[in-house]
């Protein structure tokens, strides 16, 4: 039985990621797909799987192409500005940018390394990003160096709280950003390499 058993959960690890990750893209899929739902139903010459998805694939290149030349950086930089004059609205797009910038523009730099802090008490410890270090007002102003540190939610990393802690409290982790956003996603299921204890045997983990 616990060879089965063995067996089994090795098989669900391998499958569940593929089928979930799969049925994710389908629903994204079937969901731009249906944009041009109302047109396909008026013309049902083009009412056929994937057009709706391969236009608004087209229409987000051509913004690309629009955006890397002059004309359309200006008018872009035009368009931001009247939304930064929206009060409710300014909040909102200057968030999504933000996070965009930092998940899908591959902006690194944001998040500088992964450290350990203690939090929410000296206790317990708390998996955090360094950000920024303080400026020297803010460091003068609490009589010590300080770090900006990002500490993010399970399991969704662009939601979290920021908090300025001292340098010298401050624990680093041998591991890249990736692989810290990487056990925030997991809950924690996911170690990294340099985190895993070498020593433990199969059958520690087993009885634990």
């Amino acid at each position: 039985m616990k060879y089965l058993r063995r067996r089994f959960l090795t098989g669900l690890l391998i499958l569940l990621p593929a089928v979930v990750t799969g049925w994710i893209m389908w629903k994204v899929f079937t969901s731009v797909d249906s944009v041009l739902q109302p047109i396909q139903e008026r013309y049902p010459i083009i009412d056929f799987p994937g057009v709706g998805f391969a236009i608004v694939i087209l229409i987000i290149m051509f913004v690309g192409v629009f955006a890397g030349n002059f004309i359309g950086r200006r008018i872009i930089a035009q368009g931001e500005r009247i939304l930064y004059k929206l009060p409710f609205i300014r909040r909102i797009y200057i968030a999504v940018k933000e996070l965009s910038q930092v998940f899908l523009a591959g902006r690194k730099m944001v998040f500088k390394e992964v450290v350990v802090i203690r939090y929410p008490h000296p206790g317990t410890f708390a998996l955090g990003f360094v950000t920024e270090t303080g400026t020297r007002t803010f460091n003068e102003a609490v009589g010590t160096e300080v770090l900006n540190i990002f500490i993010p939610t399970t399991p969704n990393p662009t939601s979290g709280f920021l908090l300025f802690v001292p340098a010298a409290d401050v624990m680093r982790l041998p591991v890249s950003v990736e692989e810290g956003l990487k056990m925030v996603v997991s809950g924690g299921v996911f170690v990294p390499g340099p985190l895993v204890d070498d020593t433990a045997t199969p059958g520690d983990a087993e009885s634990s």
